[in-house]
């Protein structure tokens, strides 16, 4: 039981409630990094390669984990990796930039169908059930070189993304290769830094939190580029206000508060007074 005094005037507080307060504040976050690391390679550009690899350590790691839990986490992680493998990358509406030099009709941006097949004029459409980005040009310039005797292409994916709390926020079309820095500086900036908090930038996907703080904050003082950071369209980068960015803080408070009223609870009513 510990007994002193802490910095908010609690006493009293039996040690479980301390142990379940860090368990609380600590391992949520060490599980999540420990995941987003075994992941491994799966930015936009991996190769083919890097996939494999990162499949195999999953699967490997699995076999070692300490607890099921952990267990069942890796083996996920390794079927999305091959799955990615055997899928690739481009689902239907996803955008494709296409420069093919000498031929306008075929620089343009074209969509993916819903058979995963990409409509080019005066070509038949092509496949892309299995490619990864980063094999895409090879294989487009191999196709094309079907029908076409010389060609040379550039290809680069779009990436429809959102950031929010900005000065301009709204929905931004970019390309794969894109330096983040240069996302924030169309959004308009960070913005006053009276109202917004910097450090608490986060990318969330599907409304859960994907990129934490330090994870955003690293990839921006890197300047790294929207396929280095697994960007997908649908992600959103969020900045909040100084407001919002304490309501952390008062979450733990709650859970302090929480596991006291517990604990006298416990106690029949209160502390006894000497």
């Amino acid at each position: 039981m510990i007994r002193s005094k802490s910095p908010m005037g609690l006493v009293g507080v039996p040690t479980w409630g301390f142990r379940l307060l860090f368990c609380l504040l600590v391992t949520a976050p060490m599980a999540t990094a420990l995941g987003q690391s075994i992941m491994g390679e799966m930015r936009r550009q991996a190769t083919r390669s890097e996939l494999e690899k990162a499949a195999k350590a999953a699967e490997s790691a699995s076999l070692q984990a300490p607890d099921e839990k952990t267990r069942n986490k890796l083996r996920m992680d390794a079927l999305a990796l091959r799955q990615r493998l055997e899928n690739g990358d481009f689902v239907p509406g996803d955008r494709i930039k296409l420069f093919v030099e000498g031929d306008s009709a075929l620089s343009d941006t074209f969509t993916v169908r819903g058979d995963r097949m990409l409509p080019l004029p005066n070509v038949p459409p092509v496949s892309l059930h299995g490619v990864l980005d980063s094999e895409l040009e090879p294989y487009l310039t191999n196709e094309l070189l079907k029908y076409i005797k010389r060609i040379s292409l550039e290809a680069t994916p779009l990436v429809r993304i959102s950031l929010v709390g900005f000065p301009q926020s709204n929905f931004f079309t970019i390309p794969v290769d894109a330096a983040i820095t240069d996302v924030i500086a169309a959004a308009g900036g960070w913005g006053p830094p009276a109202q917004v908090a910097y450090d608490k930038a986060v990318v969330r996907r599907a409304g859960k939190v994907f990129m934490d703080p330090r994870e955003t904050a690293e990839a921006i003082r890197q300047g790294k580029t929207v396929g280095d950071m697994a960007l997908r369209d649908g992600d959103e980068l969020y900045v909040p206000d100084k407001a919002s960015a304490a309501f952390p803080l008062t979450t733990v408070m709650a859970v302090v508060g929480a596991l006291t009223s517990i604990y006298f609870i416990a106690r029949g009513g209160g502390r006894r007074v000497p």
